[in-house]
């Protein structure tokens, strides 16, 4: 059950208009808030929804109406009645930067700073009413950090990455809640997932199916780091267990046979246990034409994972041990393999009991990821930087009749593609391609009227229903 209260280790989100970052609370820490360094441990036992002004790097509450004062723009009683005269000139301001940062040195309030600059200022009363209070209301927000403490929710998550929304693929608020919709995931759902977005799909859906659903997250390959940032921002480590990652390259080896290959199995014969079943960390491996490598990749994920900034993949868990470390790399194969025969046996580094147990754990995780994709999914949601159409093609055979099908990208042809190859493979029923016009107002007195600055396009989607179901995979007619 959610609390109402800010507790020690809850990511919460510092909001207010236009911005807002995810920071998780911890005691004794500091952020850094607009270049200004802040200790957290004041949040802690606040109610979220709690507004705070900082005061010389410290949180200070503001109750009662004095929150909602401060997002109000108080106007001179002499206001001019246009701005027709008006040049924007930096002597229009007497004081200088040096002036001011000596204010804020000395630990003037900043609304006494805001109140020196109209003074100071040569056309703050020539200016109309409407002029004064846009020119306050950028002054506070410069010169009195005001932010409000809210519990992370998507929709908030969405304002984060605005500033950067290519991480996210360009999707917007509106396209993702139609896209949500379109999908059908409900509790209890089976959903297949191939998203890009930093998490952000994978995290509105998992909130969608509750504890009793499956989400298996389809990945490139079984070597990339898993990139799942906003399932932090939104605290669902609680329902990892419901979520599974699966190579897209190991699902034509769905269709041969259920006991695909499991994790690394082309570099391990077998794994060696003592009597009480624990591994022992030795490994027998086959070395033939004297290399180490495979297609002239290295045999260990690891690096790969490092270049990606982290040492996790797959559900968060280690990735295979390094091997390269102990027998050199793939440029000295040919000298290393004149020394030992094709069929010798060699023990490699060990790797701890701990560590060998995760690598088990997540061999069984992907068998079971497949066992759930044979047995035929409710929905499948694309929403990636990749090309979606052999994806889309290929997953088709796993979903059952009449399951939802939605596939976002923020160019249109790539989808256009994806439609002509449903429709030639008469796969599905209501396609439909789809782009969303959204728009966000301002609403002020006597002002009202749409906002200069929005985005071009939130994307596109392409929805359909599925027809059909065949053991044998789609393919796009070239």
């Amino acid at each position: 059950m959610e609390h109402d209260h800010v507790e020690d280790g809850d990511q919460v989100v510092f909001h207010r208009e236009g911005w807002s970052r995810v920071f998780q609370i911890r005691r004794k820490r500091q952020v850094y808030l607009d270049k200004t360094k802040l200790d957290v441990d004041a949040l802690i036992g606040q109610p979220y929804g709690s507004t705070f002004e900082v005061d010389r790097g410290k949180l200070v509450k503001i109750e009662g109406p004095a929150a909602s004062e401060l997002s109000l723009g108080e106007t001179s009683s002499d206001t001019g009645t246009d701005n027709r005269n008006l040049l924007d000139l930096d002597s229009n301001q007497k004081m200088s930067k040096e002036d001011i940062m000596k204010m804020k040195y000395d630990g003037i309030t900043g609304q006494k700073i805001i109140e020196e600059l109209i003074e100071n200022s040569e056309t703050f009363k020539m200016k109309t009413e409407f002029s004064q209070a846009k020119y306050l209301k950028k002054k506070k927000k410069k010169h009195i950090p005001v932010f409000t403490v809210m519990r992370p929710t998507p929709r908030l998550v969405l304002d984060i990455f605005s500033k950067d929304p290519s991480k996210i693929c360009y999707l917007r608020a509106d396209s993702l809640s139609q896209l949500l919709s379109y999908s059908n995931v409900m509790y209890g759902s089976k959903v297949a997932v191939v998203e890009t977005c930093q998490g952000l799909v994978l995290s509105c859906l998992l909130q969608r199916i509750g504890e009793a659903g499956k989400i298996v997250q389809l990945i490139p390959s079984n070597t990339n780091a898993v990139c799942r940032q906003v399932m932090d921002y939104l605290g669902f480590a609680k329902f990892m267990e419901n979520v599974y990652s699966f190579p897209l390259d190991e699902l034509s080896s769905l269709k041969d046979d259920r006991s695909f290959p499991s994790l690394n199995s082309k570099y391990y014969d077998k794994i060696e246990t003592n009597e009480d079943g624990v591994s022992s960390g030795q490994y027998n491996i086959t070395v033939s034409n004297g290399s180490f490598c495979d297609g002239g990749e290295s045999l260990t994920s690891n690096e790969n994972a490092e270049a990606q900034g982290s040492d996790e993949a797959f559900d968060g868990e280690s990735v295979a041990p390094d091997l390269t470390e102990e027998y050199g790399d793939c440029g000295n194969a040919e000298t290393e393999g004149a020394k030992i025969d094709s069929g010798m046996q060699m023990e490699v580094k060990k790797l701890g009991p701990n560590r060998e147990l995760q690598r088990q754990r997540r061999e069984k995780r992907q068998k079971e990821a497949g066992t759930i994709i044979t047995e035929k999914l409710d929905s499948l949601v694309i929403a990636c930087k990749y090309n979606p159409t052999p994806i889309l093609m290929q997953m088709l055979s796993y979903l059952h009749p009449s399951s939802s099908v939605v596939v976002y990208c923020q160019h249109l042809e790539p989808l256009v593609e994806c439609y002509t190859s449903v429709k030639d493979n008469h796969a599905g029923l209501q396609l439909k391609l789809s782009e969303t016009w959204f728009r966000e107002y301002q609403i002020l007195p006597q002002r009202t009227h749409p906002k200069i600055n929005m985005s071009g396009t939130g994307g596109y989607l392409f929805t359909f229903i599925t027809s059909q179901s065949n053991s044998e995979s789609f393919a796009p007619q070239s």
